[in-house]
C-alpha cells in the first residue's frame, strides 16, 4: 500500500475539503488544515477504499511501515483526524468505526486524477497579466513612499481599504515603480472576473503564461517561476479571500524572488503579509474654507483637477462648497471621480444639494470602467453581497448611527438582533471588510460608517421594512443615554461630560425629529427633548433649542398622564431661550409659570434655577429693583434647601446691581473678594445652572468696577483673564457675556481700540456660531464706537441706531454709559444737539431705574456742553459737581476725566494752576506705568503746564 501511496497523484474531494496525498495537504476552502503526517497517511488509506472496511492491521502497515506500534497509536491519530475534520464541519461524519475490526470512510467522495483537464471560463483565459491604465494620483505621494518601503521589506503586501478608496490605482502605481524595473517585470491579475475560488490558481497561471492541465496547478506554477524576479499584483481579493491567501502564502514561501501586492477590502491574513490600510483623501474641516487652506487638501485638489478636465473653472466663491462636497464624499477618490463631471454642468451648490439627498447620481458612463466601478453604490453592493446574512442585517441597522459609536452603543441599539458575542464578532468582521472605519480614543475602539456606506445601508434598511423598528430601538437607547447624561451633568467635569455626550447631538436631533414625525411617538419626542436639555445648554444652541422646546411644550399638554416635571424643565430652558431671543418680558412670564409649577411639585433645584435666571433677565432689562427682589427670593430658597454652592452666584448678581446703582466702592470690594475666593476656573459641567460661568461672571463685572475705581491695569488684565477662561471652557454664552459687558467696553475705556476691535470680531464669531439675538446690537454699537474714534463718517449715526435698537429690545443694561460714550463722540464731532439728547436720555433712564454708576460722567458731559455754549460758570459748576459725585461714589476714573476737563476749562477761567495741582494729586493714585488713554492724557497735560516739583 505504501508504494501505491507514492504513485498516487489523485485529488480527493469530500464536502468542502480537498485532499492531495502527493503533497500531504488537506485543504478546506483552500485553507490548509494543520494535522499530523500519520493522520494524513491514515486518511489516504481510507479514501483509497471509500465505503469499505479498512482493518486496523492494514491501517498500521500503511502509516507505520516496517515499524511495530500498538493499537493505541492508531486510535490517537484517528481521533486527531476526526477532531480536525469536525472543527471545520461539525455537522458531517466522515469516518465510521467498525468495533473491534477497523474503520470506514463514509462521506461522498469525488476523485480526480492529475491528468484531468481543467474547465476554465473565457473570462479567465482572457487575462493577459498587463497593468491597466490609471489616472495620475493626487494626494498619495506619502502613501506611495510608505508602501514601497513595506513591500521591499516583506515581499507580500496587502492594501486594504473601503470601496472606491483607490486600492487598485495605488497597487498599479506601486507595480510600475517597483515591479517594472525587475528582471521579469509585473503580472497583474484582476480577480474580480472570478466567481469560483478554485479558479484563482488557473487565473494566475494564465496571467503568467503558464499552461498546465494539472488540477493541482501550484507545484507546476512554482516550477515554472522558480528563479524569476517578478512582482505579482492580485487585485480585488475580498470575494476569493481564502484561495488568494493560500496561493499568496504558498508562492511567497516557495519563490524568494517573487513579490506580491494584493488589494482587498480585508486582510489576507497570511504569515508574511504586511497590511497597509489605505485611508480616504484628507478633506478640509468646516472651518478650513479659505481658498489657500481648502485647496491644500488632496480631496478638494482631486475634485477640482478632474472637474477642470470637464470644463469647470474654479472660482474662489466656490471653495467652501467644494470643501463641503469633498466632506460629503468622505474623500473617497472613486466618489470624487464620479462627481467631478457633474460640477461644470450643475454647479457646486446644486451638486452639493443633490449629494445631500442621495448618492445615486454618482454613476459613470465611462466605457473603460468595470461594471462594479460604474457607480459608487455598485462598489458597495459588491461588498454587501459578500456578507453573511447576520453581517448584512447588522450593517443595515448600524446605519441609524449618525457619527462614531463603540461596541456598548451597538449592544444597546442592536441587542435585539443577536447575542452580545455575535454582535461583537459581526462588528469586527465589518471593520475587517472596510465597511466600518475604525479609530481609537483613549484606548477604546470606535467605529464609523462613511456617508456613502451609511446611505447605502440605510436604503436597504428602509426598503426591507426594518427602519421603524431600528429607529425605535435607537431612539429608546438615546433616551436612556441622555437621561444618564443628565444625572452625570451634576458631577462630571465639563470636558468629560461633553467628550462623552457632545458628539451625540446630531443623533439626538434625528431621534427627536423621527419621534414627532414618522415614529408618531410624541411622548418619546418630549422625553428625548427634555433629556437633551443639558446638551443644548452646554453647546449654547439657542435658536434650535427654542424651536425644539417650543415643539415639546406644544405637544406635552395633549399627552395623557405626562410627568409634570418634564414641563418644569421645559419652562426653565425656554426661559433662557427667550432671553437670548430679546423677548425678556416673555422669558420672565414663562419662568414665573415654571417657578409656580416647581413649587407645587416641591422641586427646589429647578425653582432656584428659574428664579436666578429671572433675576438675570430683569438685570438685562434694567429692572434692578425687581432683580434684587428675585435674588432675595433665591437666597430664601437656598436657605430652605441648603445648596450653598449657589451663594456666590447670588453675590455676584447682587454686587453687579449695587455697582449699577452707584454703590461703587462696595461692589468693587465685594467683587475683588469673590474673585480671590474663586481664583481658579472650575471645569465643571454645570456652567449653565445660572447661564453664565461663575468665574467669568465675577471677573466681567470686576473689570468694569476696577476701571471705574481707577485701576485700569487691573480692569484690563481681569477682562483678559475672564475672556481666556470662557474660551478655555468652550462655553460660548460665557464668552459673549464677558466680551459684551466687560472686555470690549473696558478696552474702549482704556483707549486700546485695536484690542476692542479684536474683541468685536470674536463676539461676532460667537454670535454667528450660536445664532444669538441679544448680542448683535451690542456688537454693532461697539464697532460704531471704534469707527467713530477713528473719525469714520457715519459712525456716530450707527452708534445712535444701535442704542435705539437696544432700547427697542429692552436691553437696557448699562444704557447710561452707552449714551454717555455717544454724547462724548458727538461733542468731538461738534454735534451739540446730538450730545445733549443722549445725556438727557441717560439722566432720565438713571432716574427711572436707579442706575447711577456713571452720573459723574454725565455731569462732566453737561459741563462740556455748557462750555460749548459759552456758559463758563455753568460749565465750571457742572465739572465741580462731577468731581464731587465721582469722589463720593469712589469713581476715580470719572474724577480723573472731570478734573482733566476742569484743567482744560481753566485755561479760559484762569484757574488752571489750581486744577493742575488737583489733577497731579489724582494721578498719583494711578499706576502711571499702564498706558490707559485717560491717564496718558492727564499726565501729558500735567507735564506740559505744571512745574516738576509740583507734579511730585
Amino acid at each position: 500500500m505504501k508504494q501505491a501511496e507514492e504513485a498516487d497523484d489523485s485529488i480527493y474531494y469530500f464536502g468542502d475539503f480537498r485532499f492531495i496525498p502527493a503533497r500531504q495537504l488537506l485543504l478546506h476552502d483552500d485553507v490548509r488544515i494543520r494535522v499530523g503526517s500519520r493522520a494524513l497517511d491514515l486518511l489516504h488509506a481510507l479514501v483509497r477504499r471509500p465505503g469499505q472496511l479498512v482493518t486496523k492491521d492494514e491501517l498500521i502497515r500503511f502509516a507505520w511501515p516496517n515499524t511495530f506500534v500498538q493499537d493505541e497509536n492508531l486510535k490517537v491519530n484517528i481521533a486527531a483526524l476526526r477532531r480536525a475534520l469536525a472543527t471545520i464541519a461539525s455537522e458531517h461524519s466522515y469516518i465510521a468505526t467498525v468495533p473491534g475490526r477497523g474503520y470506514r470512510f463514509v462521506a461522498p467522495l469525488r476523485v480526480l486524477a492529475s491528468s484531468d483537464e481543467i474547465s476554465v471560463p473565457d473570462s479567465v483565459r482572457r487575462i493577459t497579466g498587463e497593468l491597466p491604465a490609471t489616472s495620475a494620483l493626487i494626494g498619495r505621494d506619502d502613501a506611495i513612499v510608505e508602501l514601497a518601503e513595506h513591500l521591499l521589506k516583506t515581499r507580500l503586501l496587502t492594501i486594504v481599504g473601503p470601496a472606491g478608496v483607490g486600492k487598485t490605482s495605488i497597487g498599479v502605481t506601486i507595480a510600475r515603480q517597483i515591479g517594472e524595473p525587475l528582471q521579469d517585470g509585473v503580472c497583474f491579475v484582476d480577480l474580480a472576473v472570478i466567481e469560483d475560488p478554485h479558479l484563482v490558481a488557473p487565473a494566475i497561471a494564465f496571467a503568467l503564461g503558464v499552461r498546465s492541465n494539472r488540477i493541482d496547478i501550484l507545484p507546476g506554477l512554482v516550477e515554472s517561476m522558480r528563479g524569476r524576479e517578478m512582482l505579482l499584483v492580485l487585485d480585488n481579493c475580498e470575494h476569493v479571500l481564502s484561495a488568494a491567501a493560500t496561493i499568496a502564502d504558498y508562492l511567497s514561501d516557495a519563490l524568494p524572488k517573487f513579490m506580491i501586492v494584493a488589494t482587498s477590502r480585508e486582510p489576507l491574513r497570511c504569515r508574511r503579509e504586511s497590511i497597509y490600510r489605505l485611508a480616504p483623501l484628507l478633506c478640509p474641516g468646516e472651518s478650513e474654507t479659505a481658498a489657500g487652506s481648502a485647496m491644500s487638501f488632496p480631496a478638494v485638489e482631486l475634485l477640482v483637477h478632474r472637474a477642470a478636465a470637464q470644463g469647470y473653472r474654479l472660482k474662489e466663491a466656490d471653495i467652501h462648497l467644494l470643501a463641503a462636497i469633498s466632506r460629503r464624499l468622505d474623500g473617497i477618490p472613486l466618489a470624487i471621480e464620479l462627481a467631478a463631471p457633474r460640477l461644470s454642468v450643475k454647479g457646486p451648490a446644486m451638486l452639493l444639494g443633490l449629494l445631500e439627498e442621495s448618492f445615486d447620481l454618482l454613476a459613470s458612463p465611462a466605457d473603460g470602467a468595470t461594471p462594479r466601478h460604474t457607480t459608487l453604490m455598485a462598489t458597495l453592493d459588491w461588498s454587501y453581497r459578500l456578507l453573511s446574512e447576520h453581517e448584512a442585517r447588522l450593517l443595515r441597522h448600524l446605519s441609524v448611527f449618525g457619527g462614531t459609536f463603540a461596541l456598548d452603543n451597538v449592544l444597546g441599539v442592536c441587542g435585539h438582533l443577536a447575542a452580545a458575542e455575535h454582535l461583537a464578532v459581526g462588528l469586527e468582521n465589518l471593520a475587517a471588510r472596510s465597511l466600518l472605519s475604525l479609530s481609537y480614543d483613549a484606548g477604546r475602539r470606535h467605529y464609523r460608517l462613511l456617508d456613502s456606506t451609511r446611505s447605502f445601508a440605510s436604503e436597504h434598511l428602509r426598503s426591507g421594512g426594518e427602519q421603524p423598528a431600528a429607529m425605535a430601538s435607537y431612539s429608546r437607547y438615546l433616551l436612556t443615554l441622555f437621561e444618564n447624561a443628565e444625572d452625570e451633568w451634576n458631577w462630571r467635569t465639563r470636558e468629560d461630560w461633553t467628550a462623552l455626550y457632545g458628539y451625540w447631538g446630531n443623533d439626538l436631533r434625528r431621534a427627536i425629529d423621527w419621534s414627532f414625525g414618522a415614529g408618531q411617538d410624541p411622548q418619546l419626542g418630549v422625553r428625548l427633548t427634555v433629556a437633551g436639555i443639558p446638551l443644548w445648554r452646554e453647546l449654547s444652541s439657542f435658536v434650535e433649542n427654542r424651536s425644539r422646546i417650543g415643539t415639546a411644550l406644544n405637544a406635552i399638554d395633549a399627552l395623557p398622564g405626562c410627568d409634570r416635571m418634564l414641563k418644569v424643565k421645559l419652562f426653565a430652558v425656554q426661559g433662557i431661550n427667550l432671553c437670548h431671543a430679546r423677548e425678556l418680558n416673555a422669558a420672565i412670564d414663562i419662568l414665573r409659570k415654571g417657578v409656580r409649577l416647581a413649587d407645587e411639585l416641591g422641586d427646589v433645584e429647578y425653582r432656584a434655577r428659574m428664579v436666578g435666571i429671572s433675576a438675570g433677565a430683569q438685570f438685562f432689562s434694567g429692572r434692578y429693583r425687581e432683580a434684587l427682589l428675585s435674588l432675595a427670593e433665591l437666597r430664601a430658597i437656598i436657605g430652605v434647601a441648603g445648596p450653598g454652592s449657589a451663594s456666590p452666584d447670588i453675590q455676584w448678581h447682587e454686587l453687579m446691581i449695587r455697582f449699577c446703582c452707584g454703590d461703587l466702592n462696595y461692589a468693587h470690594d465685594g467683587l475683588t473678594k469673590l474673585a480671590r475666593e474663586h481664583g481658579t476656573v472650575v471645569h465643571r459641567s454645570q456652567i449653565s445652572r445660572f447661564v453664565i460661568d461663575r468665574f467669568v461672571a465675577i471677573r466681567t463685572f470686576l473689570a468694569l468696577a476696577a476701571w471705574t475705581a481707577g485701576e485700569p491695569r487691573k480692569a484690563f488684565e481681569t477682562s483678559l483673564e475672564a475672556t481666556e477662561a470662557a474660551r478655555s471652557l468652550e462655553h460660548t454664552v460665557s464668552s459673549t457675556f464677558v466680551l459684551g459687558l466687560g472686555a470690549i467696553p473696558v478696552a474702549i475705556l482704556c483707549g486700546f481700540l485695536d484690542v476692542a476691535q479684536r474683541g468685536v470680531l470674536a463676539l461676532s464669531g460667537y454670535i454667528a456660531l450660536i445664532q444669538d439675538e441679544i448680542w448683535p446690537p451690542f456688537a454693532r454699537y461697539y464697532q460704531a464706537t471704534i469707527d467713530a474714534k477713528h473719525q469714520i463718517p457715519g459712525a456716530l449715526e450707527r452708534m445712535r441706531a444701535a442704542i435705539d435698537e437696544l432700547v427697542g429690545c429692552n436691553l437696557l443694561v448699562h444704557l447710561p454709559m452707552r449714551l454717555a460714550m455717544h454724547a462724548d463722540v458727538a461733542l468731538s464731532h461738534d454735534q451739540l444737539d446730538v450730545a445733549r439728547a443722549s445725556v438727557e436720555q441717560a439722566l432720565e433712564h438713571a432716574h427711572r431705574t436707579d442706575e447711577h454708576w456713571c452720573d459723574a460722567e454725565l455731569r462732566r458731559l453737561q459741563g462740556m456742553m455748557h462750555w460749548r455754549e459759552r456758559d463758563i460758570d455753568g460749565a465750571e459748576s457742572r465739572l465741580h459737581e462731577a468731581i464731587r459725585l465721582a469722589r463720593q461714589s469712589g469713581a476715580l476714573s470719572f474724577e480723573l476725566r472731570a478734573t482733566t476737563s476742569l484743567v482744560e476749562l481753566g485755561a479760559v477761567t484762569g484757574q488752571r494752576d489750581a486744577a493742575l495741582t488737583q489733577l497731579a494729586s489724582i494721578l498719583r493714585r494711578f499706576d502711571n506705568s499702564f498706558p490707559s488713554a485717560d491717564v496718558m492724557a492727564a499726565r501729558n497735560l500735567v507735564k506740559a503746564h505744571l512745574p516738576t516739583r509740583a507734579q511730585t
